[in-house]
C-alpha cells in the first residue's frame, strides 16, 4: 500500500506519484489500492500532474533500458557483451534528456488513464475541469500553455470545464474535435461512431464525416459522426439525464429495446447477458440497475418477458419459458 499525505511539497508529490506509476506498471490494482489512488487525485489539483509525469517517464524510461545491456539482470562476465563508449554515453544521454523532460510541467507530457469494466473513475485536472470516465474507457491528458487536450482513446467520458477563453478545452475523439470553453458535455466511442452530448453550454465540432468546418450543438441536442454520415437531435433534458445515469452508478431503462439494453448492461459486466430469443431483441424495457449487475437485468427481463434464466456461469442465457402441451 502507498501512503499517500497532503498537503505536501512538490518534492513529497513527486515522489508519491513516481511510486503509483511504478506499481500501476506491474499490474492491475487492487480494489483498495486503486481506492486510495483515485483519493489522493482527488485530494489535490497538482497529484493528477505529477502522476502523468510519473507514467510517462517510467513509460520511456522502460524503452530506455530495455535497449540497455547494463539494466539487464546481473550475469557472468563472460556472458554479458561488451558495450562501446559511444552506445554508453548515448544511453546515458537519453536517460539524462528523459530526466530533464520529467522536470518540465506536464502539459508538456502525455499520460493515460483507463477504466475497467463496471468502474466510474472521476479525475480532476489541474485546471479545475472535471473528467468522469465510464467503465472500459481511456482518455489521456495532453494539457499545453495554449490548449486543453484530452484525447478519448476508447469508450465513454464525461467532461465538466472550467471556464477559460483564453485556453479552449478540445476533445478528439476518432479524428472528431470537439471544442468547449466552460461547458459540460459527454463524448461516448462506441462501434466506429463518436457521440457528442452537450448538457450545459455549446460546443463546436470540426471533422466530422461528410462535413465542412464547424458545427455547433447547444444544450440538449446530441450529434452523432458515424462510417454511414452525420446526425444531429433534440433531446429532452430527462433524456440526457438517463444517457449519463452511468455517472451514478445506474443504467435507467425507459423503453429502450431489450437489444439496446443488454449492449449497455455488456458493457458494464464481465458476465454477460445473452438472449436467446429473437423476439425478446425488440421488445421495449424499462428499470433502473446498478452499474454490474447482470443477475438483476437478466431476472428482470426474464420476470417482464415470462422467460427465464439459464446462469452458465460464464453467461447469463434468457430464453422463454416452454408452455406445457395441452392435452
Amino acid at each position: 500500500m502507498i501512503v499517500t499525505t497532503s498537503p505536501g511539497n512538490g518534492a513529497d508529490i513527486e515522489g508519491v506519484a513516481t511510486a503509483w506509476a511504478i506499481r500501476v506498471a506491474e499490474g492491475p490494482l487492487a480494489h483498495a489500492d486503486k481506492q486510495a489512488l483515485d483519493a489522493w487525485l482527488a485530494e489535490d489539483s497538482r497529484h493528477l500532474g505529477a502522476f502523468v509525469r510519473a507514467q510517462a517517464l517510467w513509460l520511456d524510461l522502460d524503452r530506455v533500458v530495455a535497449l540497455d545491456p547494463l539494466a539487464a539482470p546481473a550475469v557472468p562476465d563472460r556472458a554479458r557483451p561488451r558495450i562501446t563508449h559511444p552506445l554508453r554515453y548515448a544511453v546515458a544521454a537519453s536517460i539524462a534528456v528523459l530526466v530533464l523532460c520529467a522536470s518540465i510541467a506536464y502539459n508538456q507530457l502525455a499520460g493515460r488513464v483507463s477504466t475497467s469494466r463496471g468502474e466510474v473513475r472521476t479525475l480532476a485536472l489541474d485546471d479545475g475541469s472535471i473528467v468522469t470516465m465510464n467503465g472500459g474507457s481511456t482518455v489521456q491528458v495532453r494539457y499545453d500553455g495554449n490548449a486543453r487536450r484530452i484525447v478519448l482513446r476508447g469508450g465513454e467520458a464525461s467532461f465538466k470545464v472550467a471556464h477559460n477563453p483564453a485556453r479552449p478545452f478540445i476533445v478528439d475523439a476518432g479524428g472528431l474535435e470537439v471544442r468547449a470553453v466552460g461547458t459540460e458535455f459527454v463524448v461516448g466511442m462506441d462501434k466506429g461512431q463518436v457521440a457528442v452530448t452537450v448538457e450545459e453550454g455549446v460546443v463546436a465540432i470540426d471533422g466530422a464525416k461528410g462535413a465542412a468546418g464547424e458545427r455547433l450543438l447547444h444544450r440538449n441536442e446530441q450529434f452523432v459522426d458515424a462510417s454511414t454520415g452525420a446526425r444531429k437531435a433534440v433531446l429532452t433534458s430527462r433524456e440526457v439525464q438517463r444517457m449519463a445515469s452511468w455517472r451514478q452508478g445506474l443504467l435507467i431503462f425507459e423503453g429502450q429495446t431489450v437489444g439496446a439494453a443488454v449492449e449497455m448492461v455488456n458493457r458494464h459486466t464481465e458476465i454477460p447477458v445473452i438472449i436467446d430469443d429473437p423476439t425478446l431483441v425488440h421488445a421495449e424495457f424499462m428499470g433502473v440497475l446498478k452499474i454490474g449487475d447482470a443477475h438483476a437485468f437478466a431476472d428482470a427481463i426474464a420476470q417482464a418477458f415470462n422467460a427465464e434464466v439459464i446462469d452458465e456461469k460464464t453467461q447469463l442465457r434468457v430464453i422463454r419459458k416452454r408452455t406445457a402441451p395441452s392435452h
